[in-house]
């Protein structure tokens, strides 16, 4: 059964895989942590979203979270393959790469196993589209993948990140192992300063992960005030996304259906007018913990009254069997008779019998 953090963690993480659909808001997060000269050559109209799924079979029915497909713009560049140059035509080909993005909540000590099998699958899309003789071609080249792990669990990642430290004996066999490294972002690994002075959307939505879990409430309104702050340093549809990502995951969090819109709107004025959140915000997180205990207490006495009243029928019927019984054992039935009738055991009748005798 699911715990209470595991179903936020759920939460969040549909969160970011809706947020991430964003061309946008994905670039931005590239731009943000990933430090590498290629992610700042990203561009809108190159990137496409994979909506394919690359489902592990062999593992639990997992699929692959986020896929995007891209080319880079820059011009050729052989060390970031950003462009390949045909010698014999001298014609410049666009070089497709992959970047595999996955969420983790917990530490999964197989990661770099289950990325190469995604990774393995990405290759065999790609193949499946490529006629036999062109795949044959000494120009052929399968698209590099880029693996990605957003982790935003609370303990530290102690996977192994590079796919040959999970291989035995790989010291002696090294040069003849597969290995590749993937790209590890830890959410709690960044201060709180850390996020604020990155100033932007993305920077803010790491930082209210970071808390959401845990629900200390003083923390996560104090970091809401932060971001009111930023408002005029964030594009206005990064702005909006902000908003929707902080509206959908804490009205799921708090489990309130009812507090969609006052959750948004107040968040959207205190935005948009770059008023702090604090009074406001309070009250409404007090108003639902108050309805979350009105509602449990509510539940708790309707089950106590379901209960007494399945009780109080069963009594009933226990008595009726043993009325029936007693009546049939004066009557001088056989031991048969009285169990088929009464629904009582043979030891519960010859107790009866002793009784009555």
């Amino acid at each position: 059964m699911e715990s209470g953090e595991e179903k936020v963690h759920q939460i969040i993480d549909k969160g970011y895989k809706k947020l991430f659909e964003d061309k946008n808001m994905f670039i931005e997060f590239l731009q943000t942590f990933v430090k590498d000269d290629w992610v700042q050559d990203i561009n809108e109209d190159d990137l496409m979203r994979i909506d394919k799924e690359f489902i592990l079979q062999d593992y639990r029915k997992k699929e692959a979270d986020i896929v995007y497909r891209m080319k880079l713009k820059n011009e050729a560049d052989i060390v970031y393959r950003m462009k390949l140059k045909n010698e014999e035509t001298q014609k410049e080909l666009d070089v497709i790469f992959y970047i595999l993005f996955e969420l983790q909540s917990r530490v999964d000590r197989i990661m770099p196993y289950r990325l190469l099998m995604y990774m393995v699958q990405i290759w065999k899309n790609e193949l499946f589209n490529v006629k036999h003789k062109q795949a044959q071609s000494k120009d052929f080249k399968l698209p590099s993948i880029v693996p990605m792990v957003l982790y935003n669990g609370e303990g530290k990642w102690s996977a192994v990140k590079n796919f040959r430290d999970l291989l035995s004996e790989e010291k002696r066999f090294r040069e003849y192992l597969v290995d590749f490294k993937y790209i590890l972002i830890d959410v709690n690994s960044y201060t709180e300063d850390e996020l604020y002075n990155i100033s932007n959307a993305i920077s803010c939505i790491i930082m209210m992960d970071q808390n959401i879990v845990k629900r200390e409430k003083e923390v996560l309104i104090r970091r809401m005030n932060k971001i009111v702050t930023l408002k005029n340093k964030i594009a206005p549809e990064k702005l909006e996304r902000l908003i929707e990502w902080l509206t959908e995951v804490l009205s799921k969090k708090f489990k309130n259906k009812g507090i969609d819109g006052k959750l948004k709107d107040t968040i959207t004025k205190s935005m948009k007018e770059g008023k702090e959140m604090t009074y406001a915000i309070e009250r409404l997180f007090n108003d639902i913990e108050k309805e979350a205990m009105e509602k449990g207490r509510k539940e708790g006495i309707e089950k106590g009254i379901e209960k007494g009243i399945e009780k109080g029928i069963e009594k009933g019927i226990e008595e009726m069997r043993i009325a029936i019984a007693k009546e049939m054992i004066i009557e001088g039935e056989s031991l048969d008779k009285i169990i088929k009738y009464s629904k009582l055991s043979k030891e519960k009748i010859d107790k009866l019998k002793n009784e009555i005798n």
